[in-house]
């Protein structure tokens, strides 16, 4: 019942009053069983989701433990599955590891770093040291060095290196023999312990032949001395032995003194010499070319004059048979037209008799060293291109000490390698001042840079070209040179980077 509905103070409720008054007491009443009756059904209601809520996570607690279970099982089983993936991608490994080191053509050895037992040896390892492989396997590579202090030091310097190549080392084959390789190591995982990877090449033959080389150059060394000491037999029996080397050096004027020598024939010497005076006299150069193999003559055959008239040889002139100025041949109309400097010819008999009494009677031996520089003074020359015999006989030993410059001509093999090894030493001792080399006849441009650097590395000279072998070159029969009809081939190319060298060398 409302304020408003209250009787006034000092009256008495109607009856009126009354009935309203009750009638919105019984509306209140209603109204709160209405509100109470609302919330027992919310908490009705409430209590019910809250059962639901606790069923369903209850059902997905038990789903998560299911879950988990399951996940931990498959965890299980993928390691399972993982490890013997693992084991035998490892397997598969090792066995490819081993048929690569097996089909590796060089022996191969696998060692512990801690105390070099041998754990795994090719077949040809086994050959390198006249065994079966497995019998190398558990024995200790110190077992195999010819001196076993040679390994700690090699030892030490692949630590520091973590790689170590071509390191020249000497071993003991099963027999006792003495094997020399060129080893190359690298540290490794092997059987999950630090191990060595060896390769080994053999260079027992190429060590015999370094010390071949040196006997032969001490020899040639005793040679020359015993010469020099013989001077004045050979002046009294008239013969080429070279009387006194000293005394054969002439003096050396304006004209550049070349000799193109190789250790061997066949090595495309007077090939190169006729084709590098060629380039030089079409670059403004008056050259002249000189036969001075005076046992098997040949430069004329490539220089236009085959089959025609020689006139007076060198030959004529070591007998005294004739002057300086009757020897040489003007030749530079072989080099085509536009040609701005000039090319002589200086030839070597072809006539037997000649030859054979050149070379049975002898002659004065500063007569042929002086006959360079008075050709070069009498032609005017500006370089003057010798093309010696092969071989260290006295006529090549006196050129080489009369000239500035020698140019020795190989080919890329280990005869070749050796013959121009002692042809280099000589040199040096003759006190050549400029030794140069040419490696001729290269079978693949794929060798040259490799075939360069061994040949700079063996000598300590410079290469001044490697020219490839090219059957083109050796079958051109041509009026002119062939460096001058196909100055774009390779071997041109190559050729042309010797005449260049030689005018700077000039200037």
């Amino acid at each position: 019942m409302n304020s408003g509905d209250a009787p006034a103070p000092g009256r008495e409720a109607s009856r009126e009053e009354l009935r309203a008054a009750g009638e919105a007491l019984r509306r209140r009443v209603l109204e709160l069983e209405q509100e109470k009756r609302d919330l027992e059904l919310m908490l009705e209601t409430s209590a019910a989701h809250a059962d639901h809520v606790s069923e369903s996570l209850e059902s997905e607690r038990n789903d998560l433990a299911t879950m988990l279970e399951m996940t931990t099982e498959h965890a299980d089983t993928v390691e399972e599955e993982l490890h013997e993936r693992a084991s035998a991608l490892m397997e598969r490994s090792a066995r490819e590891l081993r048929m690569i080191l097996e089909a590796t053509p060089a022996p191969v050895m696998i060692a512990r770093q801690a105390d070099g037992e041998i754990v795994y040896a090719n077949v040809m390892l086994g050959t390198l040291f006249g065994t079966n492989a497995q019998d190398l396997v558990g024995r200790k590579t110190v077992d195999l060095y010819f001196d076993a202090a040679d390994r700690q030091p090699m030892i030490r310097e692949l630590e520091a290196e973590r790689a170590l190549d071509h390191y020249e080392l000497r071993f003991r084959r099963m027999d006792g023999s003495l094997v020399w390789v060129d080893i190359s190591l690298r540290l490794l995982e092997f059987n999950d312990e630090p191990a060595i990877l060896s390769a080994l090449h053999d260079i027992t033959e190429r060590k015999a032949a370094e010390e071949r080389l040196l006997q032969q150059v001490e020899a040639l060394r005793l040679e020359l001395e015993e010469t020099s000491r013989d001077s004045a037999v050979a002046r009294s029996t008239g013969t080429t032995r070279f009387e006194n080397l000293d005394a054969a050096v002439v003096q050396r004027g304006s004209t550049e003194l070349i000799a193109v020598h190789s250790f061997r024939g066949g090595n495309g010497k007077s090939s190169i010499t006729a084709s590098v005076a060629a380039l030089l006299a079409v670059s403004g150069q008056r050259v002249g070319v000189i036969d001075a193999d005076i046992q098997s003559p040949g430069l004329h055959l490539l220089l236009g004059r085959a089959g025609k008239t020689q006139g007076h040889t060198l030959n004529d002139y070591l007998l005294g048979n004739c002057t300086i100025d009757q020897l040489a041949v003007d030749v530079t109309d072989y080099l085509g037209e536009s040609v701005a400097g000039r090319l002589f010819l200086i030839a070597a008999s072809l006539n037997p008799g000649t030859m054979a009494q050149v070379l049975s009677q002898g002659y004065e031996a500063q007569r042929l060293t002086r006959s360079f520089h008075e050709l070069g003074e009498t032609l005017g020359l500006d370089t003057l291109l010798i093309d010696t015999h092969p071989g260290l006989n006295e006529e090549a030993l006196l050129t080489m000490r009369a000239v500035r410059t020698l140019i020795v001509v190989l080919r890329p093999d280990t005869q070749d390698f050796e013959g121009t090894g002692v042809t280099v030493q000589v040199a040096r001792q003759l006190e050549v001042p400029r030794v140069l080399l040419v490696v001729n006849q290269v079978p693949s441009a794929a060798l040259f840079q490799s075939v360069r650097a061994r040949a700079q590395k063996t000598f300590d000279s410079e290469v001044l070209a490697v020219i490839p072998q090219s059957a083109e070159f050796m079958g051109f029969d041509e009026e002119v040179p062939f460096v001058l009809r196909h100055p774009q081939h390779p071997v041109s190319l190559a050729l042309q980077q010797v005449a260049l060298a030689l005018q700077r060398a000039k200037v």
